[in-house]
């Protein structure tokens, strides 16, 4: 099945590193337009650089300052929009026992992985941004389903994360915008082996065989997202689908 993404134009958050920065890779590859947003944008310099500026646009954000959002993505999407589709990756993950968990401490986390994908949206499915049959596609994890010790805070955005996903594909079909969410498991990404530094050699395997295929690699995750956000994917909205290597059969 062959997927058609010349001169379309996409958004993309967490666009620098991980599975934003290998979809971005993809789409520029086979003909798309990319405005990409994070926090730096030193990690795409090369790709900037093979690909061409006006191929993909860059927006420095810190999207966990919900506030600035909209500013700063109003003259690039007027400048290049409408868009063909929105793929949501930034994040934040986090292990903290529950007894450590103050309110502060929990809002933190639910900016950057809720709250700011609800601003992103809202902006996104304005009429003069966002093309008719367009697609949005949020990273969630597997942890949107399952339970684990420390992991609070996480668990909880990423669950508020399918609701979004399911109440959002409601109000949004009247337009035939369509969104899903994919929900690995751990997949070898910097933000994992950043944690993975952290952990002894023991948590490490422990975490390594709670998943039966072995851990997950952004290569495995990025066809998926591909197929969402193309003209194939046309009847499939509100639904979330688990990348995990078989972890949540467990």
């Amino acid at each position: 099945m062959k997927l058609n993404f010349t001169n379309k134009k996409y958004v993309i958050t967490g666009v620098t590193s991980g599975i934003g920065k290998e979809v971005c890779t993809q789409l520029l590859s086979e003909g798309a337009i990319v405005l990409g947003i994070g926090r730096s944008g030193e990690k795409i310099d090369n790709l900037r650089s093979n690909y061409g500026l006006n191929k993909l646009q860059f927006i420095q954000l810190d999207l966990s300052n919900i506030e600035d959002i909209e500013n700063a993505l109003l003259i690039k999407l007027e400048e290049l929009g409408p868009f063909d589709g929105l793929l949501l990756c930034a994040g934040r993950e986090e292990t903290l026992p529950l007894s450590s968990y103050k309110p502060n401490k929990i809002k933190s986390l639910f900016e950057i992985n809720i709250f700011s994908n609800i601003e992103m949206i809202r902006i996104f499915s304005k009429k003069k941004f966002s093309k008719r049959d367009a697609s949005i596609v949020l990273i969630s994890s597997v942890m949107s389903i399952l339970g684990q010790p420390g992991k609070v805070g996480y668990c909880s955005s990423k669950s508020a994360t399918l609701g979004l996903v399911k109440s959002s594909a409601l109000e949004l079909a009247k337009k035939k915008i369509r969104i899903n969410a994919i929900s690995p498991g751990v997949v070898l990404t910097p933000m994992t082996k950043a944690l993975f530094n952290q952990l002894s050699s023991e948590n490490i395997g422990s975490i390594e065989n709670m998943h039966p295929l072995g851990l997950g690699d952004v290569s495995q995750i990025y066809p998926l997202v591909m197929f969402l956000l193309s003209d194939k994917s046309t009847w499939i909205t509100g639904q979330n689908y688990i990348i995990d290597g078989g972890y949540s059969i467990h």
